[in-house]
């Protein structure tokens, strides 16, 4: 066998150049010839003091601009009051961003989960249709795009032969010709949990899949039992004219997930469900109980009777 190497040390030179020459950010994108040293409005100002017009966004994120003052104003305000707390506690904040999104997308969503990032919105879709269905298959569209976790990087064209890394996805997966109508019935099947699609596909270059194409998903979906995702998490928020490509489109998908211009940079999610979905979604046991599961259980204490009797005034028949 071949000898074992000894750990290789790091002294603190070392540190220091690979500081100077790399800084410690993990080397996962590519960068571009731009240091950003501050932002305002759809300008940025680079660390030389050069202003450049910015048509990118930062991934289309930026949907409002940068320092945009209501936007900076609210975040200061709820930072003051309340950064964060568990979904397990209940907040009128968050009740209230739900219901004005819902009111936003003028779609007939019934609930909505609120998550950190887009990938993560469309793990939590892909989980629910598997769940709900029972069903083994995804089926998804070439050229889209759908983050890079587990199940997201499964369904996203071409990450298994470029970056993907795990050895297995976590379900059957299959992609659909972008336009190809007769494709859709060979690829969703009754095996088929869920197909998810971007209507404007983000990655691929500002891909409109177009009201034909989408309404055939929704038709095959429909005839087969599975659910339709809708992916907006690049094209949602408005970049289309519309709330959401659904809208535009006139396309009802069962769940709708988005992110990017939601927050415009603050990391916000959201996981749409229909009412028939949101109906199959229930509470994690192992979370800790409501009001209501509390105030039902006293009840039943109160209203039980004590150890070893039955629970009958005297006189009575035991």
């Amino acid at each position: 066998m071949p000898k074992q190497q000894p750990a290789r040390t790091t002294t603190d030179g070392g540190i220091q150049a690979a500081a100077r020459a790399r800084d410690f950010l993990a080397p996962v994108f590519s960068q571009y010839p731009l240091e950003v040293a501050s932002a305002q409005g759809v300008w940025l100002t680079n660390s030389r003091g050069e202003r450049v017009l910015d048509l990118y966004g930062g991934h289309a994120v930026a949907g409002l601009g940068y320092a945009h003052p209501a936007w900076t104003a609210a975040l200061a305000r709820q930072a003051e009051a309340c950064q964060f707390q568990s979904n397990a506690v209940a907040m009128r904040v968050r009740a209230r961003a739900a219901r004005r999104l819902v009111r936003f997308s003028r779609l007939p969503f019934a609930s909505v989960f609120l998550v950190n990032s887009g990938a993560e919105a469309n793990e939590n879709a892909l989980k629910v249709a598997l769940r709900v269905t029972g069903r083994p298959h995804v089926a998804a569209i070439e050229g889209g795009f759908h983050g890079r976790t587990a199940a997201a990087g499964a369904v996203t064209w071409g990450a298994q032969a470029n970056w993907y890394g795990f050895p297995r996805t976590p379900f059957e997966v299959s992609f659909i010709p972008r336009g190809d109508l007769a494709a859709i019935s060979a690829e969703v099947t009754r095996q088929t949990a869920a197909v998810i699609v971007e209507p404007v596909q983000g990655l691929a270059g500002a891909v409109a899949l177009g009201a034909p194409f989408l309404a055939a998903l929704r038709a095959r979906c429909d005839e087969v039992g599975a659910l339709l995702i809708f992916d907006e998490v690049q094209c949602g928020v408005g970049r289309t004219g519309e709330p959401f490509a659904a809208n535009l489109y006139g396309v009802r998908p069962d769940m709708l997930t988005t992110a990017k211009a939601l927050g415009n940079g603050f990391p916000c999610a959201v996981l749409m469900l229909s009412p028939l979905v949101a109906a199959s979604v229930k509470p994690d046991p192992s979370a800790p109980p409501s009001a209501a599961d509390r105030w039902r259980a006293r009840r039943s204490r109160r209203s039980s009777p004590p150890s070893g009797t039955s629970g009958c005034s005297s006189g009575c028949d035991a």
